[in-house]
């Protein structure tokens, strides 16, 4: 998939990692919480 990325997307655009979560932490109003996705890593 990183690869598929890099051939499409401009350099400074890249994705650095990628990591596939069963759940994705949510707030109650259903906004994806990016601190608890960063804490997990």
């Amino acid at each position: 998939m990183l690869a598929w990325v890099a051939d499409r997307v401009a350099p400074y655009k890249k994705v650095r990692a990628l990591e596939f979560v069963d759940t994705i932490p949510k707030s109650p109003t259903g906004k994806i919480l990016r601190r608890a996705l960063k804490d997990r890593g």
